[in-house]
């Protein structure tokens, strides 16, 4: 509990009616809830579901709310007192006693900091959904559990059309007249230049030659783009000796490179 709106990073106003019981038996109300952070010197600790109590002459923090939410354990020693990682055992905060009162109240947040977040509207959870950038239902109703987010309970979940058109499939590409009954009957080729200054052994570019029946790719690197006519007349060779069987088709974005293989498919009778 706190006293200081400025101290919840994240609040909303608390419209239970629930209040807090002092040792008199009187109530005090609550005006917002929301969630705080303590830093040390090397740790942040999280405290979501804090009250702001603006009767309150003290900030107090439960002890078990404190271990629960941040999975740690708190040793109480006469002068001082130590919180520690429960699973690495690594002491996060040591801090003294003063007057037989364990104080945190010096690492509660700045009021002069320029806070980053600060939430007063209550939306749907529809509309936490837009603004965290459409994540699933189940991720942002985590998110507004786990920081008390305020929410508008009377709004209905509705289909994000943005999600559902984003995240679609694709319909099947139309059916086209291509077709081929052997691994080499229609070849695809192109040039490409790596991704990196240089490829395999130094080479610049290289080029690739697909079969159409398969989808099998043939990679060639290459130092220079004219090397396409020599690696070309190498690979028919290599796939018609070994298919028995000749090249028909060959299929290019007609650069320069394979300008010069125009009179060796002609004779060849290759379209």
């Amino acid at each position: 509990m706190t006293t200081d709106l400025s101290n919840l990073m994240i609040n909303s106003e608390y419209d239970g009616t629930d209040e807090v019981v002092i040792g008199d038996g009187s109530g005090l109300p609550v005006s917002h809830i929301g969630s705080l952070s303590l830093k040390s010197s090397n740790h942040v600790f999280h405290l979501p579901d804090t009250l702001c109590v603006p009767t309150i002459h003290k900030n107090l923090i439960s002890v078990h709310h404190f271990t629960k939410h941040n999975n740690v354990y708190i040793e109480f020693h006469p002068t001082y007192f130590l919180v520690k990682d429960r699973i690495t055992r690594v002491i996060l905060l040591k801090d003294e006693c003063e007057d037989g009162v364990y104080p945190f109240s010096e690492h509660l947040p700045s009021t002069k900091k320029n806070i980053v977040a600060y939430v007063h509207e209550r939306t749907t959870p529809d509309g936490w959904h837009k603004r965290f950038g459409h994540p699933s239902s189940k991720l942002v109703h985590h998110i507004i559990h786990a920081f008390s987010l305020p929410t508008n309970k009377n709004g209905h979940s509705s289909l994000c059309t943005s999600c559902s058109q984003n995240k679609a499939h694709h319909q099947t590409f139309s059916a086209h007249g291509l077709t081929s009954n052997t691994p080499i009957e229609l070849i695809y080729t192109d040039v490409w230049v790596p991704s990196h200054d240089l490829g395999i052994k130094g080479s610049k570019y290289y080029v690739i030659f697909v079969y159409h029946y398969t989808k099998y790719i043939w990679l060639y690197p290459m130092t220079h783009k004219s090397n396409v006519q020599i690696i070309f007349f190498q690979f028919c060779n290599l796939v018609e000796n070994r298919f028995n069987t000749k090249i028909k088709s060959l299929y290019s974005d007609n650069g320069g490179e394979y300008i010069g293989l125009k009179t060796y498919l002609s004779v060849h009778g290759i379209s």
